[in-house]
C-alpha cells in the first residue's frame, strides 16, 4: 500500500531551538543508521527517544539530526524536514551538502524491502526538487565510522536505493 508519513506533529516533536534553510546546491542523499538494536519498536517512540537524545546534554543539539526517519515496514517520519539543514553528517560542509535519511536499524540489522522502497521513495523526492543532488552516500562515505552499517554499504555500492531500480535486492 501507500507509504504512511508522519509529520512532526504526528510522532509529537518538540520544536527545534533554531534551524538554518537547506541548500539550494545540495550534492545528495546521505543514509545513517541508529548503532543500537532496533528491533521492531515503535517507530513513533523510538523518533521522540533519538529526539530527546539528540536535543539533551552533552549534544545539545538544535534538533533531531536526520531530516527524515525510514522505518522498517516503509513508515518516514519527518525529522528537521527536507527545507532544513541536516545535523548528521559530522561538519557544516557534509550538513550544507547533503540531506540525511536515518533508517531505523541497528549494527547488523538488514532493511527490509519495504524499508529500501521507502528510502528510493524519499531519494525521488529529493531529486525532483534538486535535480542536481545525484549522489547517495553512506556517513562512512563521508568520515571515518561503522554508520550505516554493513548492510546498508553493500546495498549502496549495489545501486538498491537508486529510485529508478526496480529490482528488490536479493538478501
Amino acid at each position: 500500500g501507500p507509504m504512511a508519513y508522519l509529520s512532526r506533529s504526528d510522532w509529537g516533536a518538540v520544536p527545534p531551538v533554531r534551524t538554518v534553510p537547506v541548500s539550494k546546491r545540495l550534492k545528495g542523499v546521505c543514509l545513517h543508521y541508529m548503532g543500537f538494536p532496533v528491533r521492531t519498536e515503535d517507530p513513533v517512540r523510538l523518533a521522540q527517544s533519538i529526539q530527546r537524545n539528540h536535543m539533551a546534554p552533552p549534544k545539545n543539539w538544535w534538533d533531531v539530526a536526520y531530516n527524515e526517519f525510514v522505518a522498517q515496514d516503509g513508515t518516514v517520519l519527518e525529522g528537521r524536514g527536507l527545507l532544513y539543514r541536516s545535523g548528521a553528517q559530522g561538519s557544516t560542509a557534509h550538513n550544507r551538502a547533503y540531506i540525511a535519511l536515518g533508517l531505523l536499524l541497528g549494527d547488523g540489522d538488514e532493511p527490509t524491502d519495504e524499508m529500501i522502497q521507502a528510502v528510493r521513495e524519499r531519494i525521488a523526492v529529493v531529486r525532483f526538487f534538486q535535480p542536481a543532488a545525484t549522489e547517495i552516500v553512506g556517513h562512512s562515505d563521508l568520515k571515518p565510522t561503522t554508520c550505516p552499517g554493513i548492510h546498508v554499504r553493500v546495498l549502496i555500492r549495489k545501486g538498491a536505493f537508486e529510485p529508478n531500480n526496480a529490482d528488490t535486492p536479493a538478501p
